[in-house]
């Protein structure tokens, strides 16, 4: 075979993978810097079952349902629910009309019970079956995740993934947090309080800050558990102009009782701020760390001077960055409470000793499965010219894998290292296929060698294809863990056909 006279280091394909190579190394050990104690893993983030931890699986309590009344409308119905079971219920339209969601569990007869105050019985679907179900919506399930979210990165767990199972069911791994801590994390609704700048300048109190570091130049106005009455589900915006040009200013709306709002009115005179609100800045603080933080509005300034003021909005910045911190804001005036009781139906924990035998075990499991394939490769081909650069192919997709998981902050954990030693397996194969093909021909010329490196690649194409068509329905399916083991694999095949495999071809040519 005619060697290409242009040389292995000037070729795009070599020149892509040693870039990419580099690439996943930076992202791994450089940039973002790693935790000091990180040493080995980088900026690799390892799950529950590699270094220790928690894990829980709740079920989101709440009941869908659709009744029949003649008497009352959708409102007197909300509101004869929510006196008679103690909870909130919310309506919504569906295709056939409005379904309550009440944001607890109850059974059956407890409902028929009650409707017979409002002449009222549950309703039938196309089937003939009561349309009564133990579930809660989307919308409620996606606002109870966010807030249990919030909560967790406020306490710097990084470490952490958030599974749904349908619509009312949540798996929750806490990586390196014992199973009590996780339970109160989890169950217990945080503490608010709202408080005042008494001393200092405006810009002392930072977001992020915790409570000892203002303590000194605040004072306490309310707990939220005690003042605020109730906090808008939805951030509000109103346009303003700003040297000519229009802007859409966001906000996070919220209701003070009697107490709240004259304890919040005595503060603001007390301490200045209703004329000085330039530095008597209004804190929130959730679990005692600053998450808002901000001078009363000069107009409210004016309105406390002569009473109290019920509703407020807490102005939170302009456009889309604005609306993301004022839904932010809204889980935390809502004290981290859920919007629906969470019954913990599992739960299980690894210990920290036992994670870390894991996690040593899987190292060696990968590294194992690299040297036998190349052992085994060795011996079927007795050329170490051929065996060093699938070694080194091989090397690069477990390198490429890993620096994919930095960038996106996925969390490795068993299934993942298993999806990392099934790409080292399938890359032998289709590796087996190049060299056999570029063999079988013996020397030979370029377009020779080119249609036959042509033909392993159709292979590898279509068995890569079936491979990953298979591997999505697992990923997009939330199959637990193994959604791990499938996105690792996609990765892997993708980086091996159209990084690794064309270099790998490349280097054969150059050297057989």
């Amino acid at each position: 075979m005619k060697k290409n006279g242009g040389g292995l280091l000037g070729d795009i394909r070599v020149i892509a993978v040693i870039l990419c190579v580099f690439a996943a190394l930076l992202a791994i050990y450089v940039y973002p810097p790693p935790p000091a104690d990180a040493g080995i893993n980088g900026n690799l983030r390892f799950g529950l079952d590699l270094v220790g931890g928690s894990s829980l699986q709740l079920k989101l309590e709440g009941t869908l349902v659709k009744i029949n009344t003649t008497s009352v409308n959708d409102t007197e119905v909300v509101k004869f629910l929510e006196e008679e079971l103690d909870t909130e219920v919310t309506p919504y339209e569906a295709d056939d009309g409005v379904v309550y969601e009440i944001r607890k569990s109850v059974t059956k007869e407890q409902l028929l019970e009650v409707l017979k105050g409002i002449n009222g019985s549950i309703a039938k679907k196309p089937n003939g079956e009561d349309f009564f179900e133990d579930s809660i919506t989307r919308a409620t399930r996606d606002e109870t995740r966010r807030i249990i979210e919030t909560k967790i990165n406020m306490l710097g767990l990084a470490s952490t993934t958030i599974r749904t199972v349908g619509d009312n069911l949540m798996i929750i791994d806490l990586a390196g947090i014992d199973i009590r801590t996780a339970r109160d994390m989890v169950g217990k609704p945080g503490k608010f309080e709202i408080r005042i700048q008494t001393n200092g300048t405006g810009g002392d109190i930072a977001k992020g800050q915790r409570l000892e570091e203002i303590e000194n130049i605040t004072t306490h106005v309310m707990y939220g558990s005690e003042g605020i009455e109730s906090v808008g589900t939805t951030p509000t915006s109103e346009i303003g102009k700003w040297q000519g040009e229009e802007f859409e200013e966001w906000g996070a709306p919220f209701a003070l009782n009697e107490g709240g709002a004259t304890a919040l009115r005595d503060s603001a005179i007390e301490s200045g701020a209703v004329d000085n609100p330039g530095d008597h800045e209004l804190a929130m603080l959730l679990d005692n760390v600053v998450v808002y933080s901000a001078p009363i509005a000069d107009e409210a300034c004016k309105k406390l001077k002569e009473g109290v003021i019920y509703r407020w909005t807490a102005n939170t910045g302009r456009e889309e960055e604005g609306r993301k911190k004022a839904r932010e804001l809204i889980i935390h005036l809502k004290a981290g409470a859920l919007p629906v009781n969470v019954d913990i139906v599992g739960s299980g924990e690894v210990p920290a000793y036992l994670g870390a035998k894991f996690k040593k075990g899987a190292l060696i499991a990968g590294l194992l499965a690299l040297i036998s394939v190349t052992v085994v490769v060795f011996l079927r081909y007795r050329e170490p010219k051929i065996v060093l650069p699938m070694f080194f192919a091989l090397s690069s997709e477990v390198i490429l894998i890993l620096g994919f998981a930095a960038v996106i902050h996925w969390q490795l954990d068993l299934p993942s290292i298993a999806g990392i030693i099934a790409v080292i397996g399938t890359g032998v194969d289709q590796l087996v296929i190049i060299t056999d093909e570029v063999l079988s021909g013996g020397r030979s010329s370029t377009k020779m060698y080119r249609k036959r490196i042509d033909f392993a690649f159709g292979i590898i194409f279509v068995s890569a294809t079936t491979t990953i068509v298979a591997m999505l329905a697992i990923a997009f399916m939330a199959l637990g863990t193994l959604r791990g083991f499938a996105i690792v694999i996609i990765v892997g095949l993708l980086f091996g056909v159209f990084i690794t495999r064309p270099a790998y071809a490349r280097v054969i040519e150059a050297v057989v």
